[in-house]
């Protein structure tokens, strides 16, 4: 069993308390620490601690136990200085992983030269995943290959496809994307050449982007055309 983390987040604004919420919900220790006795009452029932302290305040953040912290999440959003200085002090507990929440470039790279591994910027992410489920539907319910252009999610086959084996079908060459499992009667089935593909099966395939664009517009117009 994966051994849970210790994961400390310093500033609960809503960037902040929603990372705790989910942490929670992923089963991580959490230390929450904020300077706002209202934030940090908001997340008391749901953190292993919550603090109320200032992230600039070495000692007040030794006190909490972050010496002891798997993951420093500097997650201030108002307060530029204080974000520094937090990220300063977390490198220099000794936090394996220090990740900091940055406002524009220049904040990213003071960030990183101050120590922090990862430097996000849960706005503008959060922006481009609105803009790409807008102009991609499917893609809430696939997967990103860790930073590769390549997804990974489950559709339903073309009624094409159906009684005929993935050789038949040429399948890679003819849909642009390969198949990796299929999910068959509530289990996974990994497939060769000859596996032969049933009507209720579901196809967990990868493929770039504009390749399942493809497929998956053409189940889409199946099932609006009652196929």
């Amino acid at each position: 069993m994966k051994r849970k983390q210790m994961i400390l987040v310093v500033g609960l604004g809503r960037f902040g308390t929603a990372l705790c919420e989910q942490l929670s919900a992923l089963s991580q220790n959490i230390v929450a620490v904020d300077a706002d006795k209202e934030r940090v009452a908001s997340v008391s029932d749901y953190v292993d601690i919550a603090a109320q302290a200032d992230a600039t305040d070495e000692d007040a953040l030794v006190k909490v136990g972050a010496k002891e912290a798997d993951v420093g999440v500097v997650a201030i959003g108002e307060s530029l200085e204080a974000s520094v200085l937090a990220t300063t002090i977390l490198k220099g507990l000794g936090i394996p992983l220090v990740i900091a929440r940055a406002q524009s470039a220049i904040h990213a790279r003071i960030l990183s030269r101050v120590g922090a591994q990862k430097v996000i910027f849960p706005e503008r992410d959060i922006g481009k995943r609105v803009a790409e489920q807008i102009v991609h539907p499917w893609i809430s319910s696939f997967s990103q290959i860790g930073g590769s252009p390549f997804f990974v999610g489950e559709v339903a086959p073309l009624a094409e496809m159906v009684g005929k084996t993935l050789s038949e079908l040429h399948f890679r060459k003819t849909y642009k994307v390969m198949v990796l499992l299929f999910a068959r009667d509530g289990e996974f089935v990994f497939p060769t050449a000859d596996t032969v593909i049933g009507e209720g099966d579901r196809l967990v395939i990868s493929g770039g982007k504009d390749d399942i664009d493809a497929i998956v517009e053409r189940i889409r117009q199946e099932t609006d055309e009652g196929v």
